[in-house]
Parts: C-alpha cells; sequence; structure tokens
C-alpha cells in the first residue's frame, strides 16, 4: 500500500492456499500484494538438517580417529529404517524446526557415556519421551462409536470448520454412514452417550465457556488428540472398522 504522502505494507500469514481470494474484489484490485507459499519440509529435508546438526567436522578439536568413528556410526543410523520411521513419527506430530532441535537435544541427553557414541537407542528414547504415553493410553480401550466421533471431528477440523459442536458431528457421523452404508449406526441419544463419555475422558472439552447456558449439544467442542495419535490408536484397534482408516488416511494425505 502505498501514496504520496505514506507507505505500509501488511503482511499476514495463514495455512489457506486461497487466503488471497478471500479479499474483497475491490482491495485485491487497489492494492498490489503477493503470494510466497511455504511448503512443509519433506522426510529428506529433516534428516539432512539432522545430519547437518550432529555430524561432527574434521576441525572441531577431537580427536581424528573419534570422529571418523562417530560420524561413520550416525551415518550407519541415519539410512536405518527405525531412524526413518522415527523422523515419521516426529513430523507426524510437529515437523517445525524447534521441534527437531528439541528431539535432537534429548537424543544427545540419553548419548553413551562410555563410548561417547549415539547408538540408535537414544533416538528412540528421545521420541518416545516426547510423546504423550497417557493420552495414547486413554485411546486404546475406546469403542467403535467413539473412534468414529473422534473421526468426524478429525475431518471437520481439516475442512477448516473453525466452529462446530455435537450436531455438526453427527451431520458428518450421518454423511458417512449414507456414502459408504456401514452397520455401524448408531440413534443420536446413544451417539450423545459415547460424546459424553469423551468429555469426561478429556479427549474433547468445550471450546470455551461463554456456552455455558446452552444445551450440552450446541455447545463448540475441540478435538485434544493430535493427528498422529488418533492414527496410532486406529492402527492398534484391531477392531477398528477399515472404512475409518481409509476416511483418516484420506484426509491425512489431501
Amino acid at each position: 500500500m502505498q501514496s504520496l504522502t505514506s507507505q505500509a505494507v501488511v503482511i499476514g500469514v495463514s495455512c489457506r492456499l486461497d487466503a488471497d481470494q478471500l479479499l474483497e474484489k475491490r482491495v485485491r484490485s487497489r492494492f498490489s500484494h503477493r503470494k510466497l507459499l511455504f511448503i512443509s519440509p519433506s522426510l529428506d529435508d529433516i534428516q539432512r538438517l539432522v545430519e547437518h546438526l550432529l555430524i561432527l567436522a574434521k576441525d572441531s578439536g577431537l580427536p581424528e580417529k573419534y570422529i571418523t568413528d562417530y560420524n561413520s556410526r550416525l551415518t550407519s543410523i541415519f539410512s536405518d529404517k527405525k531412524f526413518k520411521g522415527c523422523l515419521n513419527s516426529l513430523m507426524d506430530a510437529d515437523a517445525t524446526t524447534s521441534n527437531i532441535l528439541r528431539f535432537l537435544f534429548r537424543a544427545v541427553s540419553y548419548m553413551d557415556m562410555e563410548s561417547g557414541f549415539l547408538p540408535i537407542e537414544s533416538f528412540l528414547k528421545a521420541l518416545s519421551s516426547m510423546q504423550r504415553q497417557p493420552k495414547m493410553d486413554s485411546l486404546q480401550d475406546l469403542s467403535i462409536l467413539d473412534i468414529y466421533i473422534l473421526v468426524c471431528m478429525h475431518r471437520l477440523e481439516d475442512k477448516e470448520q473453525s466452529s462446530y459442536n455435537f450436531t455438526s458431528i453427527m451431520k458428518e457421523y450421518r454423511s458417512i454412514q449414507d456414502a459408504y452404508k456401514t452397520s455401524d449406526k448408531y440413534a443420536s441419544t446413544v451417539c450423545f452417550r459415547a460424546f459424553e463419555h469423551l468429555l469426561d475422558r478429556e479427549l474433547i472439552s468445550f471450546g470455551d465457556n461463554r456456552g455455558r447456558n446452552q444445551a450440552l449439544e450446541y455447545r463448540p467442542v475441540k478435538l485434544l488428540v493430535s493427528s498422529r495419535e488418533l492414527a496410532q490408536s486406529l492402527k492398534l484397534n484391531t477392531t477398528c472398522p477399515a472404512v475409518l482408516q481409509k476416511l483418516f488416511d484420506r484426509e491425512r494425505y489431501m
């Protein structure tokens, strides 16, 4: 934005690719605008960052033989399937640079002090310490209907629906039933009991306290389970319908 008397620039950040199209037409035509797209890092990008941070430089002042052995062992770990799986799990939860640094700090803290090397177990322990195990324990013995509700909430959030409630969740649930003709069809009263069960488990919560006088089914709610935690829960639940895994995977990789 500029004029003869003043100049200004406005910077906005959004996860929507069509953010500029949401501006009013007169705004888009009156002011010049540019859009920069920052793509999420790939697994290769993250691995290169990890290698850059952990590989020792030859001029680091440490014994040459130690540097050679240390770097050789790390290079072997970087090609290990367990390590790549570890990075994948980390990226599913949070692929930001700050989270990667926290992960590496923990891995180094688990270094074998006798040998002075970083074994693969150091990275696995670091990942385990960063995962919220109590939440995973709460997800293990959920009913099929409980999982349906969680998946429906995840789908609503993926559709960038800023506010939703039990009624919105039921509409999503019914649309799945109508589309796939599954046998997992329950009455609204049964679904509401499952909804309350998830509230008691603290896997979901109300969005704010402003609607305390509203009926529970109309109060905004939010999901307290990450995409990674829900994905692991679906894989570990042997009774989970295939359609739920299919729907969840489709939303994650669209």
